[in-house]
C-alpha cells in the first residue's frame, strides 16, 4: 500500500449501528471499507450487499486479510476484549465501540497490547466531535461565565426494541447501563471539565423482571459536582436527554443525546457577550436586561467581574440528528487516520480516554451494588 492510498477498514459487527457507521464512513476519501463480518451471517451479508463486496465467514478471516488496516469492533461489549486483542495481534489498528471492555483489567490488557504493537486502539467517543459539545467546551474554557459549579444530565432512553431477552439487559454481555452506556457521558464531562472521581451511585430494578433499567450517580470533575441519570424505560417518541451546567454567572443547557441545541442564559459585560457569540459560530446574542449602574461580582476565585447586561443565546448546528451524528463519526475516524499517517498529529480522542471513562463506569457499577 502506498502512503497516499486509502486505508482499508474491516467492520466486525453489522447490526443497525454498524450499518449506520458504514454509511457514514462512505464520505471519507482517505478510507475504503474492504471487509465485513458478523457472528450472525445474514447481518454480514446485508452489510456486504450494501457495499458491493463479499462478506467474511468470520472475524478470523477478516483479520487475516492484508488489505485491512483498521478494524472497527462494533459488537456487543462482551466481545470487545477478545476481538480487539485478536486484531492487535494481527497488526491492525482498532476503533472500538464503547465501552473499551466490560472490566478495567481487560481494558488495560487491550491498551498495553496496542502500545507494544505500535497500533492505535481508541474508543469511538463521537460526542467529542459534535459541534454543540465543542461550543460548550469553548465557553467553559474561556471562563466567560466563571467556573462551572454543578452539572446534571437526565437521559431518558427508550426500550421499545429491547425485550427481556435482549443482550442489553444481560450484564455478562453489556456490563450494565453504567458500563455500556454511561461511558459516553463520563467521557463527555471529563472532556468538558477535567478528570472525574465517583462519589456515589445507585441502581433501580424493574419490578417483576430483575432488569436493571435506571441508574444514577454523582461524580466530581475539578470544582464541579455532576449528577447523571440514565433510564431505559421510555417509548421511542419520548426518547430524550438534556444537560444543565450551572456556572458562576449563568447556565449552559444542551438538548439531545446527540446534542443538537445549546442555550446560554448569563449575566456578562459587553465584551463577554461578543465572545460568547464567537464560541457558538457567531450566533445571535439577545439582551434581556441591562443594568443602569455597573454591577460587579466577585467569583469564587476572587476575581472581580463587571456585569452590564443579562443575555441569552441559542445555537443549533446545521443538519438533523442523523446528519450531525454521521458527521461526528466521520470526524472521529478522520482524526485517527490523520494520526496513523502522521504521529505528530494531536488527536481529540486517545487511548487513555477509553480507559478513564471505563474506570468511572466500573466504579459507579461497583458502588451501585452496595
Amino acid at each position: 500500500m502506498s502512503i497516499n492510498d486509502p486505508l482499508g477498514l474491516g467492520m466486525i459487527g453489522c447490526g443497525a449501528f454498524g450499518l449506520f457507521c458504514l454509511d457514514a464512513f462512505s464520505g471519507l476519501r482517505d478510507l475504503r471499507v474492504v471487509a465485513v463480518a458478523d457472528a450472525h451471517a445474514p447481518a454480514a451479508r446485508q452489510a456486504a450487499e450494501r457495499l458491493g463486496i463479499s462478506p467474511c465467514k468470520d472475524a478470523a478471516e477478516l483479520l487475516a486479510r492484508r488489505d485491512v488496516d483498521i478494524v472497527h469492533v462494533a459488537t456487543p461489549p462482551s466481545g470487545h476484549h477478545e476481538l480487539a486483542m485478536a486484531a492487535i495481534k494481527a497488526g491492525k489498528h482498532v476503533l472500538c465501540e464503547k465501552p473499551l471492555a466490560t472490566d478495567l483489567a481487560q481494558g488495560d490488557e487491550i491498551l498495553a497490547a496496542a502500545e507494544r504493537a505500535g497500533v492505535i486502539a481508541p474508543v469511538n467517543f463521537v460526542l467529542r466531535y459534535n459541534p454543540v459539545v465543542e461550543a460548550v467546551k469553548a465557553i467553559i474554557d474561556s471562563r466567560l461565565l466563571g467556573g462551572v459549579l454543578a452539572g446534571c444530565l437526565t437521559n431518558c432512553a427508550f426500550d421499545t426494541f429491547m425485550p427481556p431477552g435482549h443482550w442489553f439487559w444481560d450484564k455478562s454481555v453489556s456490563g450494565g447501563i453504567f458500563i455500556e452506556h454511561g461511558v459516553h457521558f463520563f467521557d463527555l464531562y471529563s472532556y468538558w471539565l477535567g478528570p472525574g472521581r465517583m462519589i456515589d451511585a445507585h441502581a433501580e430494578t424493574r419490578e417483576g423482571t430483575g432488569q436493571e433499567d435506571r441508574v444514577i450517580c454523582t461524580m466530581r470533575c475539578a470544582g464541579a459536582v455532576v449528577s447523571q441519570y440514565h433510564g431505559f424505560d421510555q417509548i421511542e417518541p419520548m426518547d430524550r436527554a438534556d444537560h444543565r451546567l450551572v456556572c458562576e454567572l449563568g447556565d449552559i443547557r444542551v438538548e439531545g443525546w446527540i446534542p443538537l441545541t445549546l442555550t446560554v442564559d448569563a449575566a456578562v459585560d459587553d465584551a463577554a457577550a461578543d465572545r460568547l457569540a464567537r464560541c457558538c459560530g457567531g450566533c445571535r446574542v439577545n439582551t434581556t436586561e441591562t443594568f443602569d449602574a455597573e454591577h460587579h461580582r466577585t467569583l469564587r476565585t476572587g476575581q472581580t467581574r463587571k456585569i452590564t447586561r443579562r443575555v441569552n443565546l441559542l445555537y443549533r448546528p446545521d443538519g438533523d440528528k442523523e446528519a450531525v451524528y454521521a458527521g461526528s463519526i466521520r470526524a472521529l475516524l478522520a482524526d485517527q487516520i490523520a494520526f496513523i499517517r502522521d504521529s505528530t498529529h494531536a488527536r481529540r480522542v486517545v487511548e487513555s480516554d477509553g480507559r478513564e471513562a471505563l474506570a468511572l463506569a466500573c466504579a459507579a457499577a461497583e458502588m451501585a451494588k452496595s
